[in-house]
């Protein structure tokens, strides 16, 4: 299923499974997954050579060593060592589907019970910031958020930073965000503000729709640098577009998921055991051609970088 997944320009569409591994179950379907057939540790040696460049190679991440190997088109997972008891060495914990842009459908067990999930990434300099995967030769990645907090506001100079990790319409989420978003009007207006998306899942536009408003009456005639990743999603990727409509925007970073032309619709449960889908039910064809290839920044950032302070030197050199 996931195979017909991603032939689809679709990439909210998602399947998962319910159930996954408890060692006080007496259904034991998820505890044994198929195991690599070759000698493992001929594996380990060829995918221990591997440079940061290279999407095959040995990630790991909490304990886990999990090596990515190339198979046909797509990219295979196998658990080298760790897995805390639920995952055995040797066994295969899913696999990453290529997209045609070169992005991955994501077709594993979670780490840490083994259910079956759908989701999109991107694999870039060692990284694999959607799961916390990282190369043991790679730089630190800092192309996610390091603030816990959703939303944040700061402010250094003529600069005025915000932070919005969720465009989610529902509470709690929701009355956070009104109530953010009511606490701005109090605060000092700057020159040049810095609206950070990196992470944003989306959500909708009662909630966008309100920061929206506020920047068009604030800031449209100020300088505007929009800093995106390959985790920001959905409505986020819609309202970085939407800014464009402003005097003087500029995206940083790199580019967004691509997951933004359509809406989660409603879960469908499969006859299969314990198999649910979850797909769409409209789209807006404004946004199909960001479909699967995502929005791409202005300026690209290296995710070795401070994207923080990286803006402020670029705000700096452009006055």
């Amino acid at each position: 299923m996931s195979k017909l997944l991603v032939t689809l320009n679709d990439r909210h569409n998602m399947m998962y499974s319910e159930v996954g591994y408890d060692v006080k179950q007496s259904d034991t379907f998820y505890h044994e997954f198929p195991r690599f057939e070759g000698d493992l540790d001929s594996l380990k040696m060829n995918l221990e050579i591997k440079t940061v460049k290279d999407v095959e190679g040995i990630y790991t991440r909490d304990g886990f060593s999990i090596g990515i190997y190339a198979s046909e088109e797509n990219l295979t997972l196998v658990n080298l060592s760790g897995g805390k008891k639920v995952w055995q060495k040797g066994e295969i914990i899913g696999l990453f589907l290529n997209y045609e842009s070169g992005r991955y459908l994501a077709a594993i067990g979670q780490f840490h019970d083994k259910k079956l999930v759908n989701f999109p990434l991107e694999i870039s300099n060692g990284h694999i910031s959607k799961i916390q995967l990282s190369k043991s030769n790679a730089g630190p990645d800092r192309s996610s958020v390091v603030d816990t907090e959703t939303f944040l506001y700061s402010k250094s100079g003529d600069i005025t930073y915000l932070r919005i990790g969720s465009f989610s319409g529902y509470n709690p989420v929701l009355k956070n965000a009104e109530n953010f978003y009511k606490s701005l009007e109090e605060k000092p207006l700057t020159k040049d503000l810095i609206l950070d998306l990196r992470d944003n899942g989306g959500g909708g536009d009662r909630n966008s729709n309100i920061l929206y408003k506020y920047l068009r009456k604030n800031y449209k005639n100020a300088k505007l640098y929009v800093l995106i990743n390959g985790n920001t999603v959905s409505n986020a990727e819609q309202f970085a577009l939407r800014l464009q409509k402003f005097k003087n925007v500029t995206l940083l970073g790199s580019k967004t998921s691509g997951t933004i032309a359509y809406e989660l619709g409603k879960t469908y449960d499969f006859p299969c055991y314990n198999y649910k889908g979850f797909f769409t039910f409209k789209g807006d064809k404004k946004y199909l051609e960001y479909e699967s290839v995502g929005v791409q920044p202005d300026i690209i950032l290296d995710n070795s970088e401070d994207w923080i302070m990286h803006t402020k030197e670029y705000i700096a050199k452009s006055k």
